[in-house]
């Protein structure tokens, strides 16, 4: 199977820690989707069911003819008290001790790293048992790099070391 994970494209208002806050794509998130995309097609296309995946998907589907499934589970990681900030908002320091230890120095009321991983790879695991010749999963950074992390054998301890960028999209075969 060959899988694509494409980020979405960049969000209405800015690089924040945005979470499961539902912001559409700006135009130029658009434009960067329409890149990462071009001249591929897919069996299958998997989504967050947060706008700034979603609408994307939804376009795809309608262009390729490929099914398309919305998937709750990979909505992003909840972050908190920190949702809707910036890192200069936060702290760069608190930033900076969260990635490098995400167990111990989660945000105020976030979404605990370990239930967030469970959910995300018990919808991977299920998609990836279907026996698609090509799947696309649209998502987020954080889901993104859960299934980064299982699919590279690293501790999602580890997963903030990984980096994704705004539409990037990544291939792996399975």
């Amino acid at each position: 199977m060959k899988l694509s994970l494409l980020r979405h494209g960049e969000p209405v208002g800015g690089r924040i820690y945005r979470g499961n806050q539902d912001d559409p794509l700006t135009e130029k998130g658009w434009q960067q989707m329409l890149d990462a995309s071009k001249n591929q097609s897919w069996d299958l296309i998997f989504t967050s069911p947060l706008l700034r995946c979603q609408s994307f998907a939804q376009y795809l589907h309608q262009q390729q003819k490929s099914p398309l499934e919305i998937v709750d589970n990979f909505s992003e990681l909840g972050f908190g008290d920190w949702q809707s900030q910036s890192s200069a908002q936060i702290g760069q320091d608190l930033v900076d001790a969260f990635k490098l230890n995400p167990i111990e120095n989660k945000p105020p009321n976030a979404e605990d790293l370990y239930d967030f991983q469970h959910r995300v790879l018990n919808a991977f695991k299920i998609i990836t048992a279907k026996n698609s010749k090509s799947v696309l999963i649209i998502a987020h950074a954080g889901v993104i790099r859960v299934i980064k992390s299982y699919l590279l054998n690293l501790p999602i301890e580890k997963m903030f070391t990984i980096d994704v960028l705004s539409a990037s999209c990544e291939e792996f075969e399975i």
